[in-house]
């Protein structure tokens, strides 16, 4: 968008701190909200409204929905170890069965199903995100520059409140789709009681 080019540091931070934390956020956005919220001209924020609705992060085929879609409608069970709950100490997380008369690996229904070839995702589009976009993990604003405007920002799950902040102004500012924006910003008196009752305890 050549509208968000145009806006200052301010501004994205302005808008950001108002909730409106990607792009995606503004569709329903009014001129006067931009205006009063972000401090826009108004004629940048007129041009912001008006490029809004006809802005895409990435266009997609017909064909690359329609596998989507096939996906989506996919009905993949849950695969699980066989005889996990037997055991506290084992995970439900997927091992082959290899006994010579496990149930599980001889098809015995009961049992659950047993992953085989029919149950993966098209090729095309294995790996991809359900909105259709390639996921570009970012821990720090390095990894930010790296991403292609077809690439959608996951942040990091051990990345600070404070830093997240700042990837999603920069992430908004170049346009791009962020999967996981919607993190809560502890108060900032909260932080400090926390690091003060930490430096208490160390002490």
């Amino acid at each position: 968008m050549k509208a968000l080019d145009e806006m200052n540091e301010d501004q994205v931070k302005a808008l950001v701190g108002a909730g409106y934390r990607t792009v995606d956020d503004l569709r329903d956005v009014t001129v006067d909200e931009l205006v009063t919220i972000a401090g826009l001209e108004a004629d940048l924020a007129q041009r912001v409204a008006q490029e809004l609705p006809s802005f895409k992060h990435k266009d997609f085929s017909a064909e690359f929905k329609h596998l989507l879609a096939v996906r989506k409608r996919h009905g993949k069970p849950w695969f699980k170890r066989d005889d996990y709950e037997k055991k506290k100490k084992l995970s439900s997380s997927w091992r082959k069965p290899r006994g010579l008369f496990n149930k599980m690996r001889r098809g015995f229904p009961d049992k659950g199903a047993v992953v085989q070839v029919g149950y993966g995702a098209p090729t095309a589009i294995r790996g991809f995100h359900p909105s259709g976009f390639e996921e570009a993990l970012v821990n720090c604003l390095a990894d930010l520059e790296e991403v292609q405007p077809d690439q959608a920002v996951r942040i990091g799950r051990t990345v600070g409140a404070r830093k997240k902040e700042i990837i999603l102004e920069r992430a908004f500012a170049k346009g791009l789709k962020v999967l996981n924006p919607r993190a809560k910003r502890r108060p900032l008196e909260e932080e400090e009681q926390t690091s003060g009752r930490l430096t208490e305890e160390s002490e």
